[in-house]
């Protein structure tokens, strides 16, 4: 998968999680700034490459935000 795909899922995943991109950076360390620094658009048309450690950690902080979401709709349901 590359970088760009890899940033598409993420967004897609907080999205989903309905939790901003910022939100997920602060999360998990990683400066929003340099999240959007790997973005390809038409202002930003030769990206820098991620590292695979802050990649890691966008990943950890999504996956807890979503393990959390999945606790409370359960407890809801059992309401």
């Amino acid at each position: 998968m590359d970088q760009q795909a890899i940033i598409a899922e993420l967004e897609g995943r907080a999205f989903a999680a309905r939790i901003s991109m910022g939100a997920v950076c602060k999360r998990a360390g990683v400066h929003p700034t340099t999240f959007s620094r790997w973005k390809r658009s038409p202002r930003n048309p030769d990206p820098i490459s991620a590292n695979m450690s802050s990649i890691e950690k966008l990943y950890a902080a999504l996956e807890h935000v979503e393990a959390a979401g999945n606790r409370r709709v359960r407890k809801a349901v059992r309401a």
